[in-house]
């Protein structure tokens, strides 16, 4: 059997594909209105999480951008709801994945904060009544979750490059 050597391990990891990760929450208010999020930096209404950083689990990614973009901490995340993979259609080098967990309920979405350096304004949504502005791969997503209660989801998707990303 042969190993690699430490520059070969190097060059095989670096030639791997890229993947961008990312980790959002479903998060309801008593009521089962969805938390969406309208982030300062890109247009749309949007599930709120982010990407994952280096040697991060996605579930702890996830309860970190819950607490910074709303102040909630969430004791512990429910199941995996969603997994969504997507492309650029312009042959973009860059995939990106993003898991969807269930964050439970709210109890309380009045003492919600928005993080104002990345979030314009958070509000509750009926989940078969989104608002306008909502980004497409998001209501996708949420339709889906939606018809397919306790599993998880699978969605493809490759958009245009108009600057937006389904993260």
């Amino acid at each position: 059997m042969s190993t690699f050597s430490p520059n070969e391990s190097a060059q095989w990891f670096a030639s791997l594909p890229k993947l961008a990760l990312s980790a959002n929450a479903v998060l309801r208010d008593p009521h089962g209105r969805v938390a969406l999020v309208r982030n300062t930096y890109r247009d749309g209404w949007s599930l709120p999480g982010g990407v994952v950083d280096d040697n991060e689990p996605p579930a702890v990614a996830c309860v970190r951008e819950l607490a910074e973009e709303l102040g909630f901490v969430a004791e512990r995340l429910g199941p995996l709801l969603a997994v969504q993979w997507a492309q650029r259609s312009d042959g973009s080098p860059v995939q990106f994945l993003s898991l969807t967990f269930d964050a439970g309920v709210c109890q309380a979405p009045h003492t919600l904060r928005a993080q104002p350096e990345e979030i314009a304004e958070i509000g509750f949504f009926e989940p078969g009544d989104l608002p306008r502005g909502t980004r497409p791969f998001i209501a996708r997503r949420l339709a889906a979750i939606r018809s397919a209660p306790g599993t998880v989801v699978y969605l493809e998707e490759t958009w245009p490059p108009d600057g937006a990303t389904p993260l």
